[in-house]
């Protein structure tokens, strides 16, 4: 659905402002829905509401105030320390209200963490702040823009008239929050920070202290357990020692919950005796400190070794095999020390399995790390940690990948998931992906889990993106295997680097990284990494790099996946031969490979490939004329991709499918099925797959007679193939813009549109589409008046037409014959082609054409 596009017909209908606004409103709740579920569009981000949450009674109801008083405007409501106490329960507060108006804004609840004092973390920038919204609503990674102020432009056009809320968590400063808020009535928007965010123009400014000392002793009642505090007094004077700060009262209160035999006396002189050093700490922190080295003391020496070292990890949170990797030690001890700290308020487990540290706890396990553990004993910890993460990524990517990898290098981690499952590596994959993305930052100067962590990371990037986070991390990939004159691991970097390129639009950039790939294989005689160089090299299209060119990498890759056994490969390098013979014209040779390439899909369970092939068998189905067999193999083909959620591929194969509905007169379902592609399209991000449903829902439109709206959809779709350096499918798009031209007339506009067209078809080399454009340029130059040129170039058509087997071309080309005898005097040769091109479109099932030709044959005959 165009959101745009319903907008703009339901104001040229007369219709006023404020039922155009509602239309779009409802436009907007139907796109946000349509997500919901899917892999990018989950909306209901909010962490686990605090059931003990405690003093916070008036700070809940002005924020539910102000949100009602909204009346459905956009609000900032700012949640922030007068101090900038951290543990002062922020995040609480923000959570627990975003649950309580959570059916206020049914379009969704966003939650992002802006990192502004997470320990070991940079402030996070607003441009990847952006990023992660606008994946999180649906935009493909292809295309969120590199500058933060059209991210942020796109952030607000898709929020534009839905009912949405956000939590912005921790936040640095007001620069980095304005870019993250949306412009128009309907949302609201909750941020936490430190820092009084003063500047931000029209928010509500909710200073937020530490508890009363009766909600600190509530508090510390609730979590100490019933019957653990019985002493007013003395509860008052551990509040107050505990600084009536929550993170503070909760992890005192776990300490007294958790040792049945102190007294409160006795936890109060712990406490106070704890408060000795306190120099490295401001003065807000003292009695924190002091309440964390009480819970500390109390732990077993393996409690404390895994509460240190849980302070050096680089990413945001951890499982219990991460854990385990960095403490060396089995899952069921790690499993149970996770479930000890947690029980006793040091760590949080945010979703199941997954635990976190407190920013404060953070930097106090970090600073006893330090202390207790020597340079060694923490670079031998992160060492393991981050082989953990790079050779268990690894192993996730090969069951996800397009074309196969290789198998990570050294010894497997100790314990690891079992991640065999495509969807289950996939899953990892994305979970971990900060985790992974902040150990590779990490190991900038580590070279060695640089190239590993890259090559782990590359099946994720290179299907969610980001794409410029993917050049860098390949890049800086392919300069580490250099310095270790690792050239196996260069050749690898610079094949998952290429890969990045092409789809980024720079075909020559790929291509000269797969060049230096293919080179290094050869030298070093890595069959499997020779074998993936040609295959990207067979799919790169650039000026220069001819379909034979394609055709010569391609072959010679499939020959070595199969020398080497590689059925994944084979099966790649078949379907992308396929297409190449398809695109020249061999139909029967395309089905054949293509039905071989299914085949192997099938046998080793992807079903992707499966998908694929399919689809790519409906459009050699559909060009061979064989409609029936074309429907039943997009639709099949439509049936996995949903299956298996590939949004890409379901638009795809709806917009084959609406081709070979229009080519045999069904407009309406063609315009259904080529509405229904642009629109994924548009969702994702797909500018290839817009301009294509774009061209096809063109051709649709001027068959129905709609020239304007015809001349707009190819005007559009020649932009952006040109804007992607697709001279193939520009010059596809160009005939279409000449068969415009010539419909209005301006026959001169025409032919030189359809000499630029077949100029880029000949260059590429795709003799399917230069047969089908020879057509139109001959029409038109009859239209010029030079009657043997004409003649001439549909004799020529025809016989490329009869020589790639595309009849429903072939007849039109006998019509342009029959055309010129007609004219020219020869009613019987004219009458004769007509016939010939009359019993193509009646075995073709082309119902339109028929009737036509038909009509014509019988105005001849009066």
């Amino acid at each position: 659905m165009d959101i745009d596009l319903v907008t703009a017909v339901v104001r040229a209908l007369g219709v006023d402002e404020p039922e155009v606004a509602r239309w779009r409103q409802v436009c907007v709740r139907m796109h946000v829905k349509a997500k919901v579920g899917g892999v990018a569009g989950a909306l209901r981000q909010l962490p686990a509401n605090l059931a003990t949450l405690t003093g916070r009674d008036s700070d809940v109801e002005q924020l539910l105030d102000i949100a009602a008083a909204a009346g459905g405007k956009a609000t900032t409501v700012v949640v922030s320390a007068i101090d900038g106490m951290a543990g002062i329960g922020k995040t609480a507060l923000a959570v627990h209200v975003g649950h309580l108006l959570a059916e206020q804004f049914p379009d969704g609840q966003l939650f992002v963490d802006l990192h502004a004092h997470s320990a070991g973390t940079s402030p996070r920038d607003s441009g990847e702040a952006l990023g992660q919204l606008l994946q999180a609503l649906g935009l493909d990674p292809r295309a969120i823009p590199p500058e933060v102020e059209e991210r942020a432009k796109a952030f607000r056009n898709r929020l534009a008239g839905s009912r949405t809320l956000i939590v912005l968590d921790d936040a640095a400063s007001e620069q980095q929050v304005r870019p993250l808020l949306p412009a128009t009535a309907g949302c609201l928007v909750l941020v936490t920070s430190r820092n009084r965010l003063k500047a931000l123009d029209d928010a509500h400014l909710l200073p937020l202290d530490v508890l009363d000392p009766g909600d600190a002793i509530l508090l510390l009642r609730r979590h100490a357990g019933p019957g653990r505090i019985d002493d007013d007094a003395a509860a008052a004077r551990i509040a107050e020692l505990c600084g009536n700060l929550p993170l503070a009262l909760r992890i005192t209160a776990a300490n007294l919950a958790h040792r049945r035999t102190w007294t409160l006396d006795h936890l109060e002189a712990r406490l106070r005796a704890g408060l000795a050093d306190l120099a490295a700490f401001d003065d807000g922190d003292r009695q924190v400190r002091a309440a964390f080295d009480l819970s500390y003391q109390n732990l077993t020496a393996a409690q404390q070794a895994m509460f240190r070292l849980l302070g050096l990890i680089p990413g945001p949170d951890c499982d219990v095999h991460a854990a385990a990797a960095l403490l060396d030690t089995g899952l069921n001890e790690a499993d149970t020390l996770l479930q000890d700290l947690t029980d006793r308020s040091l760590l949080a487990e945010t979703a199941p399995g997954r635990y976190r540290l407190h920013d404060l706890l953070r930097e106090y396990a970090r600073t006893l790390a330090v202390a207790h553990e020597s340079a060694k004993q923490r670079a031998t910890a992160l060492d393991r940690l981050l082989h953990y993460y790079a050779h268990t990524a690894q192993t996730a990517s090969i069951a996800i990948a397009r074309l196969p990898r290789a198998v990570p290098d050294g010894p497997a981690p100790a314990h690891a998931p079992d991640l065999t499952d495509p969807e289950t590596a996939r899953d990892w994959l994305r979970t971990e992906h900060p985790n992974l993305d902040d150990a590779l930052a990490h190991a900038r100067h580590l070279d060695h889990h640089t190239v590993a962590l890259a090559a782990g990371m590359a099946e994720i990037l290179l299907s969610e993106g980001p794409w410029t986070r993917a050049l860098e991390v390949h890049q800086a990939a392919v300069e580490a295997a250099a310095r270790l004159d690792r050239p196996a691991a260069r050749a690898t970097a610079l094949n998952d680097l290429g890969r990045v390129r092409r789809l980024t639009g720079d075909s020559p950039g790929a291509a000269d990284a797969f060049a230096q790939a293919l080179e290094i294989s050869q030298r070093i005689g890595d069959r499997l990494g020779e074998a993936n160089a040609l295959a990207n090299l067979g799919q790169v299209r650039f000026r220069g790099w001819t379909t034979a060119g394609r055709e010569d990498a391609l072959t010679r890759a499939l020959e070595i996946y199969r020398q080497i056994g590689d059925r994944l490969g084979e099966a790649v390098a078949l379907t992308n031969l396929g297409r190449l013979q398809h695109m020249a014209g061999d139909f029967p040779g395309a089905a054949d490979t293509l039905t071989r390439a299914l085949e192997i899909f099938q046998r080793i369970g992807n079903r992707l490939g499966e998908a694929n092939a399919l689809n790519d068998l409906g459009r050699v189905g559909h060009q061979s004329a064989d409609y029936p067999a074309a429907v039943d193999a997009h639709m099949r083909a439509l049936e996995i991709f949903r299956q298996i959620g590939n949004r890409l591929g379901e638009a795809n194969a709806l917009n084959d499918l609406g081709c070979v509905h229009h080519q045999s007169g069904d407009y309406p379902a063609g315009v259904d099925a080529h509405s229904q592609a642009l629109e994924i399209s548009r969702q994702l991000g797909d500018r290839l797959g817009e301009a294509i449903a774009l061209n096809d829902l063109g051709r649709v439109r001027c068959l129905a007679g709609d020239h304007p709206g015809a001349t707009d959809a190819h005007t559009r779709a020649r932009e952006i193939f040109r804007q992607l350096g697709d001279r193939d499918n520009e010059g596809w798009a160009l005939t279409y813009l000449g068969q415009m031209h010539y419909l209005s007339g301006d026959f001169q506009a025409a032919a030189d549109t359809h000499r630029q067209a077949l100029e880029m078809l000949r260059e590429v080399g795709n003799r399917f589409n230069e047969a089908w454009a020879l057509n139109f340029y001959a029409a038109t130059i009859a239209a010029l008046g030079d009657r043997p040129q004409a003649f001439a170039l549909y004799q020529q058509a025809l016989a490329m037409n009869r020589e790639l087997h595309k009849l429903d071309d072939e007849a039109i080309s006998l019509e342009g014959i029959a055309d010129h005898y007609l004219a020219t005097g020869d009613p019987a040769q004219g009458l004769a082609y007509l016939n010939q091109a009359l019993e193509i479109y009646r075995r073709l099932g082309m119902r339109a054409d028929v009737e036509r030709v038909q009509a014509r044959l019988s105005e001849l005959d009066a």
